[in-house]
C-alpha cells in the first residue's frame, strides 16, 4: 500500500503551461506512482473547466480538492495586512474555511504526509500539524521568497516601492526563515538557494535539499537552424522578468543593434501583448530594433525550434529559470546572466549554456557561435545531455519519495 501525501499548491497547474505551473504538475504526475495524492489548491478565473481538471487528474489516479478563492492582487489585502505578520502577497491565500475542508481530508482518508509547493501556502501544513502532531510536512521552495522582495526593493526607484517593499521584506524573511524550522525538509530547485539558506541558518541546514526540476527532452539530435536569431519566452507582467528584459534590452541589445542588423538577428518574445512590450521598453515601434512579438503560442517547442538562441537575462529572481531548461531542452545554446549560471552547478560557460555580463561580451560570444558552428553544435549536444542526466522527473520525484521515507522513519 502506497503512503498517503496531500501535497497542496498556491494554483492549479493544469494545463501545465507555464514555469510555475510545470513545477506543480509534474512532481504531481510522479510523485503518484509512489503515493496516493490528494491535491488541494485555490482557484479563481479557470482558462478550462473545474470538471475537466478534476477528470484530467482522476486519470491520472490523484484527487482533486479545489476550492473557490480570489488570490489575485488587490489593494485590500495590503491594507489589511498592517497588523499582521504574515506578508500580503501570501496571506491572500489562506482560507479558514478550507483549512477545515483539509483538516476533514486528513481524518476521512488518514493521510500522513502533507507537501507544499512554495510558502504562500505553508501555513495549511502547519496549522494541520497542530491538531495531528504526527503528521510529516514538507516544503518545496520555487524561489526564496524574501529574495525576491530585497532585489524588487533594491532595483526600484519609486519611493513607495520601496517603503513597501522593505516592509514586506522584513515579514518575509522572518516568516520564511520560521517556515524552514517547522517543517521536516526544505527543498530547494537551485544551488544558490540553498547556499543561501544554508548561510543564513547553518544550525539546520541539514533539512535543506537541493532538488532540480526535470524536463523532457524535446530533441536528440540538435541542428543548426538558417533563423539565426533569439527568442525569449516570458511573461513580462512578472516583475522579475519584466525588468530582466528592459534591462537586457537597454543595455545589451540597443548597444550591439547595427552589428546585430548586419548579422540579421532578430529577437522574438512570447507570452505577452505588443502593448506590455512597448510599455515596458518605452517606445512603439519594436520592429525598429529587430524585436519581434508572437504573442501567445499553442506550442511552446514548436515555437523556440526554428530559431537558433535562447535567452535568459535575469538580472532579478531566485530559483532555475524554466526557460533556459526548455531551450536546453530543444538543443539549443541559451544565452543567460552570471545570475543564472549561479543557480546550478551544473550549467557550465561555452560547454552548455553561453554566459554573458556586458555588451561586448554577449557579442563576442555570439559572433563566435555564428562562424564556428561546431562549437554551436557542441554546446548544442552538451544542453541536452545535461538536461537527460540532471534534470529529470523520474529522478525527481525517487528521490522524493527516498527522503520523505527516510523521515518517517525517524
Amino acid at each position: 500500500m502506497k503512503p498517503k501525501l496531500l501535497y497542496i499548491a498556491p494554483q492549479n497547474p493544469y494545463p501545465p503551461v507555464d514555469g510555475g505551473k510545470i513545477g506543480i504538475y509534474y512532481p504531481l504526475i510522479y510523485m503518484s506512482k509512489y503515493f496516493d495524492v490528494y491535491f488541494a489548491f485555490p482557484y479563481g478565473n479557470l482558462s478550462i473547466s473545474l470538471r475537466d481538471i478534476e477528470k484530467h487528474f482522476a486519470i491520472k489516479k490523484i484527487k482533486v480538492l479545489p476550492f473557490p478563492h480570489n488570490t489575485k492582487q488587490d489593494v485590500k489585502y495590503l491594507l489589511k495586512n498592517f497588523f499582521k505578520k504574515v506578508p500580503f502577497k501570501w496571506d491572500k491565500y489562506y482560507s479558514k474555511y478550507f483549512q477545515k475542508e483539509i483538516e476533514k481530508l486528513i481524518i476521512q482518508e488518514n493521510i500522513n504526509l502533507i507537501w507544499v509547493s512554495a510558502p504562500h501556502m505553508a501555513r495549511y501544513a502547519i496549522e494541520a500539524r497542530k491538531k495531528f502532531p504526527k503528521i510529516k510536512i514538507f516544503l518545496r521552495e520555487h524561489n526564496i521568497e524574501f529574495k525576491l522582495v530585497e532585489q524588487f526593493k533594491n532595483y526600484t526607484k519609486n519611493p513607495i516601492y520601496k517603503i513597501i517593499s522593505l516592509w514586506q521584506l522584513k515579514k518575509a524573511k522572518k516568516l520564511e526563515i520560521e517556515y524552514w524550522r517547522l517543517f521536516e525538509k526544505i527543498f530547494f530547485i537551485s544551488d544558490l538557494d540553498y547556499v543561501i539558506a544554508k548561510e543564513l541558518m547553518p544550525h539546520i541546514c541539514n533539512k535543506f535539499v537541493v532538488l532540480y526540476d526535470g524536463y523532457d527532452i524535446v530533441i536528440n539530435e540538435p541542428l543548426i537552424p538558417q533563423d539565426n536569431s533569439f527568442i525569449y519566452t516570458a511573461n513580462l507582467k512578472t516583475i522579475q522578468n519584466s525588468i530582466s528584459f528592459k534591462w537586457f534590452v537597454k543595455s545589451i541589445w540597443i548597444p550591439n543593434l547595427d552589428k546585430l542588423k548586419e548579422m540579421n538577428i532578430k529577437l522574438y518574445i512570447t507570452g505577452n501583448e505588443e502593448k506590455v512590450v512597448t510599455q515596458i521598453l518605452g517606445f512603439k515601434n519594436i520592429h525598429n530594433y529587430n524585436i519581434i512579438n508572437l504573442g501567445f503560442v499553442r506550442d511552446i517547442n514548436k515555437t523556440i525550434l526554428p530559431h537558433k538562441y535562447v535567452l535568459s537575462p535575469t538580472i532579478i529572481g531566485s530559483g532555475i529559470r524554466l526557460k533556459i531548461l526548455n531551450g536546453m531542452a530543444c538543443g539549443k545554446p541559451v544565452f543567460l546572466t552570471p545570475l543564472d549560471l549561479s543557480t546550478c552547478s551544473v550549467f557550465k560557460d561555452m560547454d552548455n549554456v553561453v554566459c554573458f555580463k556586458t555588451k561586448n561580451e554577449f557579442l563576442k560570444k555570439l559572433i563566435t557561435l555564428e562562424r564556428n558552428s561546431e562549437l554551436y553544435l557542441k554546446i548544442s549536444k552538451r544542453a541536452v545531455e545535461t538536461i537527460r542526466i540532471f534534470f529529470n522527473w523520474s529522478k525527481y520525484a525517487e528521490k522524493v519519495y527516498k527522503i520523505i521515507s527516510e523521515e518517517v522513519q525517524t
